[in-house]
């Protein structure tokens, strides 16, 4: 697909302050273009790589509309049924997060004893900032920071991730009960509970619903064009 987003961006994750004044840039021009969004939405059902990276989260659905590892561009597009992140958690990488439609509460968390990754518990997460994310906000979360969010119902946000920094995400492990968890083995042997556990592939069926109720929140085109 020829398009500015194939042409024009580079994302440079070696410096966050640098990544998400090139990511804010990126993704609210993408926000103002609806024709693009459109096509990106629609191009998913057509690209068997990015129709598999596509998931069901219990918190979310998610859409990967575009990736280019070279360039640092993994794009993709969220919705939550309104579902809460009970959980305190990281991630596997740094991000940029765009709210197109809806708000959500965001809960900052600072991880105590001047640890950066790793194992931790609620108490060794204390609040540290919590802020109301609505229609047009954007943000930066470094991967080792903690957070959670408490999302509208059809809060849809644009996405885009940095590299891979650690090996898996952490959550607050006395709190792995209050979600829908599993476990996972990770390399050295060790069961690891995952906040994350639930996600599985995203059907055509649920893909083509995702797509309708993004056309009627006026996000993209009618799916009829």
């Amino acid at each position: 697909m020829d398009n500015w987003l194939a042409r024009e961006v580079t994302i440079d994750w070696s410096d966050l302050r640098s990544a998400h004044r090139q990511c804010r840039s990126v993704l609210r021009r993408l926000a103002a273009d609806r024709g693009l969004l459109t096509a990106l939405v629609a191009g998913v059902r057509d690209d068997a790589a990015l129709f598999a990276d596509a998931d069901h989260h219990p918190v979310m659905d998610r859409l990967t509309l575009w990736r280019d590892d070279d360039r640092g561009i993994y794009l993709r597009l969220h919705m939550s049924p309104g579902t809460n992140e009970l959980i305190p958690h990281d991630h596997k990488y740094s991000f940029t997060s765009y709210i197109l439609s809806g708000s959500y509460t965001h809960v900052w968390r600072r991880r105590a004893d001047g640890a950066y990754a790793g194992d931790f518990t609620s108490d060794q997460a204390p609040l540290g900032l919590v802020t109301h994310e609505r229609t047009g906000s954007c943000y930066t979360l470094g991967y080792s920071l903690v957070h959670q969010t408490v999302m509208e119902a059809d809060t849809v946000t644009l996405f885009m991730r940095g590299p891979r920094e650690q090996r898996r995400s952490y959550a607050a492990l006395d709190m792995l009960d209050r979600q829908n968890v599993g476990a996972d083995s990770a390399s050295s042997g060790e069961v690891v509970k995952r906040h994350t556990e639930g996600a599985r592939s995203l059907r055509p069926d649920e893909y083509e619903e995702l797509r309708g109720r993004l056309a009627a929140l006026s996000l993209l085109a009618p799916v009829d064009e």
